[in-house]
């Protein structure tokens, strides 16, 4: 009799499906947990933050002020005075949380200002030595007091603390799954921020008109940035900021629909000659 030996039917060894096909499967399932878990959790952020007391944020915002590079923020009192004076006019024209609201100047060739939680105000010299205007650098600090009137900062905060727990609890803090997911979250928040800084966008310009009466200098900064731009109006929605011409647009379509005045915009000079040269 010949011998036929019988095939197992399974075992336990033997895998059915591609290592790559279960790995694949595996990086999906974890995505769409994390990023369940994230969307969750961000809802929360949303409702904690507007029930957030001061005294909450103004300790909050001396832990984040401790994270910055104290050596750069440079002895500017001069100049920090007169643009506290610019900041104090606005704030009298505003509805905003009851913060004791204070400009720093911090060494810097960043073309940018910062809203810090707690009332600080960052704003870096490479921004100051392009501002050509007192109405111009109102519409920017006005701006930045759109932010603290949303609570923007708060829950960029919030959002950003949930996605380091849940990444690190998950995957470990140095992890290439990690970085996948980071960056898949990061388009959706985006979206998130655009809409934020637009929102601030409006804000500012009512403001500026409250304030001045006129919105002279509010489009400046903008169309200077424009000047320069060169990426593709498709790429930024990977980026935290609006394309800069639909910025435009919008606040152009708002001086329209309100019929905002432009007025004379008031010469800013926060730099001596001397220091303007040596810049």
């Amino acid at each position: 009799m010949k011998y036929v030996p019988k095939q197992l039917k399974d075992n336990v060894n033997v895998v059915s499906e591609s290592p790559v096909k279960g790995f694949s499967d595996l990086l999906f399932r974890i995505l769409v947990v994390i990023l369940a878990s994230y969307l969750l959790l961000g809802i929360a952020v949303d409702l904690i933050v507007p029930r957030l007391s001061i005294d909450a944020e103004v300790k909050i915002g001396d832990l984040v002020w401790n994270k910055f590079d104290k050596n750069t923020r440079l002895p500017k009192k001069e100049e920090e005075q007169k643009i506290q004076l610019i900041l104090d006019k606005l704030i009298t024209h505003a509805n905003l949380p009851k913060f004791d609201y204070k400009i720093y100047i911090q060494d810097s060739k960043e073309v940018n200002a910062l809203a810090l939680p707690g009332g600080r105000i960052l704003v870096f010299t490479g921004l100051l030595k392009q501002v050509r205007s007192e109405n111009e650098l109102a519409m920017i600090l006005a701006h930045e007091l759109g932010h603290f009137a949303y609570r923007d900062h708060l829950r960029a905060l919030g959002r950003g603390l949930v996605f380091v727990a849940l990444s690190t609890l998950t995957l470990g803090s140095d992890n290439s799954i990690s970085k996948v997911i980071s960056n898949t979250i990061m388009n959706i928040e985006t979206r998130f921020s655009q809409r934020q800084e637009e929102a601030a966008d409006i804000y500012a310009l009512d403001l500026l008109n409250a304030s001045y009466n006129n919105v002279a200098g509010a489009l400046d900064f903008y169309e200077r940035i424009a000047a320069k731009e060169k990426i593709a109006k498709f790429l930024f929605f990977f980026t935290s900021h609006p394309y800069t011409k639909d910025r435009i647009a919008l606040i152009n379509k708002r001086i329209q629909e309100k019929g905002y005045l432009v007025g004379e915009k008031i010469p800013l000079v926060l730099y001596s000659q001397n220091k303007t040269q040596e810049n």
